[in-house]
C-alpha cells in the first residue's frame, strides 16, 4: 500500500512539473518576441509592369495550310515526297497515269499540237495578208483554249503543291486506287503559325486586334498578336471566333500540336504590384503591412486591376516601402519586428 502511494504522487509530481514548465516555455516565447520582435519576411516594393492575361487552349498551325484532294479516279504511280520535306510552289508531288480517263490528257494534249500548228501556219498567211484580222483573231482563240484544256488535264494527273511549305501528312501510296475527292496530300507553310480561339462574351470587351499573345507547351513558346476576331457570336460555340498568329522559330514546329494562348489583355508600366497573400481584409478594405523603423505598420491600399493573383496598388504603398511578406498573421499595429533573412 505503501509502495502505491509513493509511486502516485510521483506521478503526480511529473505531471505538476510538466504544466509548470510548458507555462515556463510559452512565457518565454513571448518574452522573447516582445524583447526581439516577431519575426517576419519582407521585400523592398519597386515600380514593375502589371500585366493582366486571359489563358486558351487551340490547335497550332501553319499559317498556310491546305490539304489538297485528288480530281481523278485512279491508281497513283508516283510520289515525290515524303512527310516532312519542304516542297516549293507548284512543285509535282503525286503522280497519275497519262491515260487515267477523267484527266482526258491524251485528248487534249493532241488537240493543242493540232492548235498549235494550225495557229502558227495562219501566223504565216496573215503576215502575207492572205486571211483576215476575223479569221486570225478565231484561231488564236481556239488555241488558247486548247492550251488551258491541257493545262487542266496536266494539273489533274500532275498534282503539284499549291503554296511552298512542308509536307505534313500523306493519306496514299504509291499502287494504290483513289477515287475522286480523295485526301492525297497536306501541305503546310510554317513561315509563321496560326491558331483559332473561342473568346466568350464575358471577355469580349476586353480584346482587340493587335493584344500581344504567347503560346506555350512543354517548354517551348511562340510569340505573336490577335490578328482578327468576329464582329458576331458564333451560335453554335456562343462565342466570338478569333486567329491569333505567331512569328516562326529557328527550329521546325510541327503543326496540329496544343498549345496554351495567354494574351495579355492589360499592361501597365511602372507600378506597384504586390501579391494577393500579402494583403489582408477588414471592413471591406484592403491592408498591407510595411516595417518602418523596425515596427510593423498597417496601411490601407487602393487597388486597380487583378488577375486573382496579382494586384495594382493605386495608392497606400511607395517605392522603397518594406513590405511584410510572411508573418502578417502574428503583426499588429506598432510591434516589433524581427526581419529574417
Amino acid at each position: 500500500m505503501k509502495n502505491i502511494l509513493i509511486t502516485l504522487l510521483t506521478l503526480l509530481m511529473i505531471m505538476i512539473l510538466s504544466g509548470c514548465g510548458k507555462k515556463a516555455i510559452s512565457k518565454n516565447m513571448e518574452q522573447i518576441q516582445k524583447e526581439e520582435g516577431i519575426p517576419v519576411r519582407i521585400t523592398e516594393i519597386q515600380p514593375t509592369t502589371y500585366v493582366q492575361t486571359n489563358t486558351y487552349n487551340a490547335t497550332l498551325s501553319g499559317i498556310e495550310e491546305s490539304v489538297v484532294k485528288s480530281m481523278v479516279g485512279d491508281v497513283v504511280v508516283k510520289i515525290n515526297a515524303k512527310v516532312g520535306d519542304y516542297v516549293k510552289k507548284d512543285q509535282i508531288i503525286v503522280t497519275f497515269p497519262q491515260d487515267t480517263p477523267g484527266a482526258q490528257y491524251i485528248q487534249a494534249s493532241t488537240a493543242y499540237q493540232n492548235a498549235k500548228t494550225t495557229f502558227e501556219r495562219m501566223q504565216r498567211l496573215f503576215a502575207q495578208g492572205a486571211i483576215s484580222q476575223q479569221d486570225m483573231d478565231n484561231v488564236a482563240t481556239a488555241y488558247r483554249v486548247s492550251e488551258a484544256n491541257l493545262n487542266t488535264s496536266k494539273n489533274m494527273i500532275n498534282v503539284r503543291a499549291p503554296f511552298s511549305g512542308y509536307v505534313t501528312s500523306l493519306y496514299i501510296n504509291v499502287g494504290d486506287q483513289v477515287n475522286p475527292g480523295a485526301d492525297l496530300f497536306t501541305i503546310s507553310n510554317t513561315s509563321r503559325y496560326k491558331a483559332v480561339i473561342w473568346i466568350p462574351d464575358s471577355e469580349i470587351q476586353s480584346m482587340k486586334k493587335g493584344l500581344k499573345a504567347v503560346a506555350r507547351w512543354n517548354e517551348e513558346e511562340l510569340t505573336g498578336t490577335l490578328s482578327s476576331i468576329a464582329m458576331a457570336m458564333d451560335q453554335n460555340k456562343k462565342a466570338f471566333r478569333a486567329e491569333v498568329v505567331f512569328n516562326s522559330k529557328t527550329k521546325y514546329v510541327a503543326s496540329g500540336i496544343t498549345v496554351e494562348i495567354q494574351i495579355n489583355t492589360i499592361t501597365i508600366p511602372n507600378t506597384i504590384v504586390v501579391d494577393r497573400n500579402t494583403l489582408s481584409e477588414a471592413d471591406n478594405k484592403l491592408y498591407a503591412w510595411i516595417v518602418n523603423n523596425n515596427k510593423a505598420v498597417k496601411k490601407e491600399v487602393q487597388p486597380g486591376h487583378n488577375n486573382g493573383i496579382e494586384y495594382e496598388i493605386k495608392s497606400g504603398l511607395n517605392s522603397g516601402d518594406m513590405l511584410i511578406t510572411e508573418g502578417i498573421s502574428m503583426v499588429y499595429e506598432g510591434c516589433l519586428v524581427k526581419i529574417m533573412k
